[in-house]
């Protein structure tokens, strides 16, 4: 045999790592098929939306061991490693010269997110921030005039594109429209633009609801991703009780979640991430 047929193709590692998560995964049913409570708990979390190979692959090495026999300790085995794939962001409490752009599709609550943040910066950390908002939403019928509402009520200013740089500002937050191609071309432009002219640094959110299918979370995932998306806003939390799809995504995604927001009240309903809170609302539709 020459050198040459010695070395193997990146296609036959490919299909060797495949074959071998095949033969893994098939152990680990194989396995499963004699212990019928980490079966049935397998089942239970496949019925929220994760991963049937994963569970079983996790789950499969306890066979024989004393956690084999406890439905709790089994349960709370899953939800570590989950807390452990989890990404959650700090809050950064002392912002200089940036620009927090919301992205996300329509109808998601990224306004109310830009004065929810807006108001938190200003008025409810140790630190009070000299904040702006920016609107770049020229889609949504009466984005501009919920702005100025909120710019009216919180006593913030709400400038134009092309002012802000005439004053220095530690925080802005952009609101901006739906996921339409033009939309995020023209956003994108803006960004370009900011970055080549100012010393503004850049901060790009995800907001994401917790009442959206995987499917549509990908696809919004998709459609913004060439953006450098820093981390995910959740929105929607007091509209599901079930939030598998957004939790098998973030597992998946592997972006920090910064906050969640809870209803509607400004800024109450603003909370800063955490892996317990996901994994509690995660919990009610376990147990």
């Amino acid at each position: 045999m020459s050198k040459e047929e010695k070395l193997l193709t990146v296609d036959d590692v490919r299909e060797l790592r495949e074959e071998i998560a095949l033969m893994h995964g098939s152990l680990a049913k194989d396995v499963l098929e004699h212990t019928p409570l980490i079966k049935q708990v397998v089942n239970r979390f496949v019925d929220k939306g994760l991963e049937r190979g994963w569970l079983e692959k996790l789950l499969a090495p306890l066979a024989g061991s004393v956690m084999e026999d406890d439905e709790e300790i089994l349960i709370a085995y899953v939800l570590e490693e989950l807390d452990a794939l989890l990404e959650v962001e700090d809050e950064d409490k002392n912002l200089t010269q940036t620009i927090r752009i919301i992205v996300g599709g329509t109808g998601i609550g990224k306004t109310s997110l830009a004065g929810k943040l807006a108001a938190r910066y200003k008025y409810f950390l140790k630190k009070s921030h000299k904040v702006a908002f920016v609107n770049f939403d020229r889609q949504k019928v009466g984005a501009q005039e919920q702005l100025e509402n909120y710019a009216d009520a919180m006593e913030i200013p709400l400038v134009a594109l092309g002012d802000f740089l005439e004053d220095e500002y530690d925080a802005l937050f952009l609101d901006t429209s739906g996921s339409r191609g033009k939309d995020i071309e023209d956003l994108q432009n803006l960004m370009s633009l900011i970055q080549k002219n100012t010393n503004y640094a850049l901060e790009v959110s995800l907001a994401l609801s917790a009442t959206s299918k995987e499917k549509d979370l990908q696809r919004l995932y998709k459609a913004f991703e060439h953006l450098n998306i820093k981390n995910f806003i959740l929105t929607k939390l007091d509209e599901t009780c079930d939030v598998s799809d957004l939790i098998n995504f973030l597992i998946q995604k592997k972006k920090p979640v910064s906050y969640i927001s809870t209803g509607q009240r400004i800024p109450e309903d603003l909370i800063v991430a955490s892996k317990e809170y996901l994994l509690n609302q995660f919990m009610q539709e376990v147990y």
